[in-house]
């Protein structure tokens, strides 16, 4: 080789090196600039799929929800965690069962009640590859005092929990809701108006964005739609203080359900329309579920009991509706599965890998019509006696003031009761799907299958709390309905546990 030849040489050498490097390293403009989905995580809370239209529901008119279920995929049977809030959002936002993202509980002294620091949420995976991370939720119970505001650079609740009278507050349920704001929850219009704010300050910004809106409106008639909305259906709001006795409450609840329902779907359809009119609905995954149902008449009726907390399917089953952008939709997917599975659908579409365990797993080849040789078993959990807001021994129907323990294959569910395991429940969903017969015993097979995998799971395994990154307010949870004495825990019409065994009863 001349010398004349070695510079050039030695150039292009080092020419093809350095394009190799820069292409290892993923520097490529293409790759680089690629557009990337929006995400919107939508939690309807306390919501029944039952009286969505979308799952055959009459009694409420959710039009908006129902056009996302036809451009999408509707799983018919989906199960939560548990049938607390931020136990179950805990486990929508980690992909974690309850055992594994560390909240357990409302408040205890005995075992955690906030989401561990150590576990990855959907946002924190998101913010490290670029997406801006916003929260606009609507009530103190999946605030920043149970931790749930991990990974996002903006988590409006629109309440000052540093402001709460820890002991002297007046309940959100004594205002007869005629606001939009009180104490501990904000009406769904009021939570629509702030993301709707957030996302006009970012149109012009390319970078992409994920985003978890929570609406909280029929939990509780606490906040009731606006006056006007609520003359459409001939309703008459109470003169306060008439809803003292509790089948009036149960009545009244029931009634006001739809028409709520019915305005959390309005409040949901103002921020999709924002979406499609400025471009952005196509390019953005959507997912809308619930962190629980209500028991509302149905469940007083069947298990004596009208709200949640407990592990009956009016608790459990949920609805989840999953839009992807540039995925065939109006598909219907009846296997069993879990609201768990979520997040690591989400990282699946967006290509992010998994660099921890999940108890959940991706839906997308459901999604794309695959089928599945294994049903998906579902996992949730009630720790009665560790939750120091749980209904006291009386209050819950017989046999429920128990740590409770659910594991279902979507066939078969067992409901394993750790201090008293004679009087668990075991229902063949398949021919019993209103959990009527109860089939439990020590030694029936399923008893012993599910059993197992509870034992393989280690569901048992209780973390202490660690040390707390805010104050968990028992004025708030009191004055949400949530503690022994009163809201859930004084139902007149619960019946009391007198400690015989109720495993061979039908519910009346």
């Amino acid at each position: 080789m001349t010398p004349s030849l070695r510079v050039p040489l030695t150039l292009l050498l080092l020419g093809v090196l350095l394009t190799l490097l820069f292409t290892c390293c993923g520097g490529g403009a293409a790759e680089s600039e690629a557009p990337r989905s929006n995400v919107l995580l939508v939690t309807l809370d306390t919501t029944r799929p039952d009286w969505l239209g979308c799952y055959g529901g009459e009694r409420a008119a959710t039009p908006h929800i129902d056009r996302v279920a036809r451009e999408g995929v509707l799983f018919e049977r989906a199960i939560a965690t548990a049938g607390i809030t931020p136990m179950s959002h805990a486990s929508i936002l980690s992909g974690l069962n309850n055992y594994a993202h560390g909240m357990r509980v409302f408040y205890s002294e005995e075992v955690s009640h906030q989401l561990d620091e150590g576990v990855r949420t959907l946002p924190e995976i998101l913010k490290e590859r670029g997406y801006r991370t916003a929260a606009m939720v609507s009530a103190f119970v999946v605030s920043e005092v149970y931790n749930l505001d991990q990974g996002f650079d903006d988590f409006l609740t629109g309440i000052d929990t540093t402001a709460i009278d820890f002991e002297q507050q007046p309940r959100d349920r004594e205002q007869w809701g005629r606001i939009s704001q009180g104490k501990y929850q904000r009406r769904s219009d009021a939570t629509a108006d702030e993301v709707l704010g957030w996302l006009g300050e970012r149109a012009a910004e390319e970078e992409p964005w994920c985003l978890w809106l929570h609406l909280f409106d029929v939990h509780d008639y606490c906040l009731v739609p606006p006056e006007e909305f609520i003359a459409d259906y001939e309703i008459e709001m109470p003169p306060e203080g008439s809803l003292l006795d509790k089948t009036a409450q149960h009545q009244w609840r029931e009634r006001m359900y739809g028409p709520e329902m019915t305005w959390m779907d309005a409040q949901l359809g103002r921020v999709l329309e924002w979406l499609r009119e400025n471009g952005q609905y196509e390019d953005t995954i959507v997912v809308i579920t619930a962190d629980h149902a209500q028991g509302l008449l149905d469940g007083l009726r069947r298990h004596g009991w009208g709200k949640h907390r407990l592990l009956y399917d009016w608790c459990l089953r949920v609805p989840l509706i999953v839009k992807i952008p540039g995925r065939d939709g109006s598909r219907v997917v009846a296997p069993q599965v879990r609201t768990t599975d979520i997040l690591p659908t989400i990282l699946e579409v967006l290509d992010v890998p998994l660099e921890t365990d999940l108890d959940g797993e991706s839906l997308l080849a459901l999604i794309d019509g695959q089928s599945e040789s294994q049903p998906r078993l579902a996992y949730a959990d009630a720790l009665n006696l560790y939750d120091a807001f749980a209904p006291k021994a009386g209050k819950l129907p017989p046999g429920h003031h128990d740590n409770l323990y659910c594991a279902t294959d979507g066939e078969w569910k067992l409901v394993w009761r750790v201090a008293h395991p004679e009087r668990g429940e075991l229902f063949n969903l398949a021919t019993d799907p209103l959990e009527a017969s109860n089939l439990f015993t020590l030694d029936h097979p399923e008893v012993v299958r599910l059993k197992a995998w509870l034992d393989e799971q280690d569901a048992w395994r209780i973390a202490a709390p660690g040390e707390q990154t805010g104050p968990v307010n028992p004025a708030a949870l009191h004055g949400m309905g949530y503690g022994g004495d009163d809201g859930e825990g004084d139902d007149a019409d619960a019946p009391v546990d007198d400690g015989t065994r109720d495993g061979d009863q039908s519910p009346r």
